[in-house]
């Protein structure tokens, strides 16, 4: 790290004001902390990490890089029904790091904290000889027996996306140049839906005791299905025309097939699919118009044993499309993702 700062003058001056609202971090003056969990709830932990140049790149602003951190975190804690409480964070900086940068990170991290009701609790920062890393460990609070798993769709229910498919896939493509267009508003849409996801904390919040399953779409939609019905051992189908696309991807789309096939496999949405049985479908309507976010019937869980691919995608007239397992592959390095 950059000499114009040290690690304990960096913490006490940037990190331990967003520290401020959990009694348990102690201002982050010790090497652990507390969390009291309210009676009759538990904590749900999730934890990601990024790094520069394969997750976003290696330019990037240190706000929408907090921004990101914090955001795909708390798309996981959407997809289990969970409220954001507080959050650990470690970073691995390069010697470079200026303590600028550091200014604007953690200025992102405060604007995420108003935002969303969260707390610093602590973590650690150390030096890398490579790229930078962070990684973010964020909790939330559910009441017991009630969070969402991914093993609980059943045959019979529907298959449900919030918001829209394909954006971020199509963002990153514009900010690497492999596409473009004439619509800078458009591209301006795409390419924010990439750089700072919106997770679906309150749909997930509506979604507890109507949906029987849910995960986040981060890898890519027919992935992300796909671990839905390997834990619940079950298949799916989903319809091609029904899985929602923006305006502004409609625009690059249009009616190439194929390309909107990829939408399905491109990942970093952090929208949520999930599904729930034909029996509440008024209610997620109710909640749809609540959250002002869109929750589209997509298709339907199967019997594995009339479909034995997990996930499948039908076109117009019911022909099953090669969509393969479709998502990210975290060992396979792709751009800046």
């Amino acid at each position: 790290m950059s000499s114009d700062f040290d690690e304990f003058e960096m913490i006490e001056r940037y990190f331990a004001p967003l520290a401020e609202g959990e009694p348990g971090a102690f201002g982050l003056t010790d090497d652990a902390a507390a969390l009291a969990i309210d009676p009759g709830k538990h904590a749900v932990v999730t934890m990601d990490a990024i790094v520069a140049g394969v997750h976003f790149p290696v330019d990037e602003n240190p706000q929408t890089i907090a921004r990101r951190l914090v955001r795909v975190n708390l798309s996981d804690l959407a997809a289990k029904g969970a409220a954001p409480r507080t959050y650990t964070l470690a970073m691995a900086l390069p010697e470079a790091t200026t303590s600028a940068w550091i200014a604007g990170f953690a200025q992102g991290l405060a604007e995420e904290q108003d935002k969303f009701g969260i707390t610093l609790l602590g973590g650690d920062t150390t030096r890398s000889r490579g790229e930078l890393m962070l990684s973010l460990t964020m909790i939330g609070e559910i009441s017991d027996k009630s969070m969402i798993l991914r093993s609980g769709a059943n045959i019979g229910d529907g298959v449900y996306v919030s918001g829209t498919i394909g954006d971020a896939m199509l963002g990153l493509a514009l900010i690497e140049e492999k596409i473009n267009t004439s619509d800078e508003v458009a591209d301006a849409y795409l390419v924010d839906r990439y750089r700072t996801p919106n997770p679906r904390v309150e749909v997930g919040l509506g979604l507890l005791g109507l949906a029987s399953a849910a995960a986040d779409v981060s890898d890519g939609l027919v992935a992300d299905l796909n671990h839905i019905c390997r834990a619940s051992r079950v298949s799916a189908e989903i319809e091609l025309d029904r899985v929602p696309v923006s305006a502004a991807a409609q625009l690059l789309v249009t009616d190439n097939q194929p390309l909107r096939l990829s939408l399905f496999s491109g990942g970093d949405d952090y929208e949520l699919v999930f599904t729930a049985p034909d029996n509440v479908s008024e209610q997620l309507q109710v909640l749809a118009a609540q959250c002002g976010v869109g929750l589209t019937r997509i298709g339907r869980i199967i019997d594995p044993d009339v479909q034995p691919s997990a996930v499948s995608v039908l076109d117009s007239n019911g022909k099953q499309l090669e969509a393969g397992d479709g998502g990210y592959k975290h060992f396979h390095r792709r751009g800046s993702r």
